[in-house]
């Protein structure tokens, strides 16, 4: 529910068992037989919100935006100060003064005019997602967190659900498989790589970025029909 990619997943799940075992598995040991709770949905919330904790502690380690990695050290900077540690402008500038001696702020607000249009709408959809996972710091003791969760039913799909789930990913394989190698490319460069609309213009030999923002929609309305 929480990772898609393999690694993290696996990660994730390491740190969840680390968590449950320390200090003799005082967590496993806290789960009341006579509380309001199933001991399976008992843990399902104490999981989970390991997994929240996971988040929290690996923020920061994201991959960069390639958009934003093929910049210079200076808007990179600039685009970890602004977009990711979410500082005010002013404190920003402040703090980078020290690595580029020269900057002035006017040069400042430049480099960040630079990002800010290097950026998609996926991209920026994406950085609010990481910091509202962020911006989730539980409150009181851990004891005080955990025992809250005993209310909490599990988020955990029943088995319709994931049935459905599945089934909806099936047929996304197929109706991918359908497309054509140019089709798939233009999603792949816009989902998977994160271009801008420009970018996949320039690298496709379209007319401009409207031309390639239609060809995407056309593209995920045949998904669509194709879906059950």
């Amino acid at each position: 529910m929480f990772e898609r990619d393999r690694d993290a997943v696996g990660d994730c799940y390491l740190f969840v068992c680390e968590q449950l075992s320390q200090n003799n598995f005082r967590r496993l040991l806290r789960f009341r037989p006579d509380g309001p709770a199933t001991f399976s949905t008992w843990l399902c919330a104490v999981v989970r919100n390991l997994c929240l904790d996971y988040h929290r502690r690996e923020f920061g380690r994201h991959r960069v935006f390639e958009s934003v990695a093929r910049m210079q050290p200076l808007e990179q900077e600039v685009f970890q100060a602004l977009f990711v540690e979410c500082l005010p402008a002013e404190e920003a500038y402040l703090k980078l003064r020290p690595r580029f001696a020269a900057l002035t702020f006017d040069q400042f607000g430049e480099s960040a005019g630079r990002v800010q249009q290097a950026l998609s709408e996926r991209q920026r959809w994406l950085l609010a997602v990481r910091r509202a996972r962020t911006a989730r710091s539980p409150t009181g003791s851990a004891d005080q967190d955990e025992a809250s969760l005993l209310q909490i039913p599990s988020e955990a799909p029943n088995p319709e659900s994931w049935a459905a789930l599945q089934e909806e990913r099936a047929a996304l394989i197929r109706g991918m498989a359908r497309l054509s190698t140019r089709e798939r490319l233009l999603i792949r460069l816009r989902f998977e790589r994160d271009l801008t609309l420009e970018e996949i213009a320039n690298l496709l030999r379209l007319d401009n970025a409207q031309s390639a923002d239609r060809r995407i929609r056309e593209v995920l309305e045949k998904l669509r029909q194709w879906m059950p």
